[in-house]
């Protein structure tokens, strides 16, 4: 008993010790959250991954797993900096329907158990590319190069925990941001181009009020994009509407990482694309 005890006073000792202890406690925790996680989600949803508003009389009934899931996500490590925070400040939880908070509640804790269950962020040692230059074209909008960095860096996040869904809807949300960025930064030319929108009363919308598909056929028919980067744009914008549950389940959408990578070739070469014809 005294030899454990002078072992354990010993600075390597200890530091060993404290180090395993650490790491069984974080063990313990993520299979704890993990357990808790799921529970939650077979409680939102049914056969198929559908969301079940059935179970819920009422939105505060929602709220009340929401606020329960987030109690449970902010305890393991290994989620993405930021997660906690991004989930409270998503619009979709302010929604007057119990279908769409649910549906971002599940979006929330399928990705979470995605990271838990691979180890976490913190056990990943594949490489973040830094984000480029995206100045020449963000500068017209305040505020909009952090977001686009931060987004750049949650993607490649997301696909070395193999969270495909969430990686392509994010490498949709930064495509089209520099495409508005891209079409704003010259409108006369957007606006002169055949490919742009027109209402029913024959007038053409503000450029914001545009769409990505929209944006893609400007961005090709002006020479901001080239031909066959704006082809596998349109395919990057038709994974990008599984943001949606509903066109999730009804597309059986099944991406992996292939499809990510795919479409990480593709962003880098548009945004490539974009900045050269500035």
């Amino acid at each position: 008993m005294r030899h454990d005890f002078c072992l354990i006073r010993r600075p390597k000792y200890r530091a060993r010790l404290n180090w395993q202890l650490a790491l069984e406690r974080t063990t313990m925790e993520s299979k704890k959250a993990i357990s808790l996680l799921q529970g939650v989600l077979s409680q939102i949803t049914v056969n198929g991954g559908y969301v079940s508003t059935d179970n819920f009389g009422s939105l505060r009934e929602v709220d009340a797993r929401v606020r329960e899931a987030k109690m449970i996500l902010s305890g393991p490590q290994g989620l993405p900096e930021g997660f906690v925070a991004e989930m409270a400040n998503d619009p979709d939880f302010e929604a007057n329907s119990r279908r769409v908070r649910l549906e971002a509640l599940a979006g929330y804790l399928n990705n979470a158990l995605n990271f838990l269950k691979a180890g976490g962020l913190t056990n990943s040692k594949k490489q973040i590319v830094a984000p480029p230059d995206t100045a020449k074209l963000t500068g017209i909008i305040p505020g909009l190069q952090p977001v686009i960095d931060e987004r750049w860096r949650e993607a490649q996040k997301y696909q070395h925990v193999k969270a495909c869904t969430a990686a392509i809807i994010l490498m949709g949300s930064i495509l089209e941001a520099l495409l508005l960025c891209r079409a704003n930064s010259a409108p006369a030319e957007a606006y002169q181009s055949p490919k742009a929108p027109k209402g029913k009363d024959g007038k053409i919308p503000a450029i914001q009020d545009w769409n990505l598909n929209t944006l893609i056929e400007v961005a090709v028919e002006r020479d901001w994009l080239k031909t066959d980067r704006g082809k596998f744009g349109h395919a990057l914008r038709e994974s990008r509407i599984v943001v949606h549950p509903w066109v999730h389940a009804t597309t059986r959408a099944n991406f992996d990482q292939a499809t990510c990578e795919t479409s990480w070739l593709v962003l880098k070469a548009s945004v490539d694309d974009l900045l050269k014809s500035m």
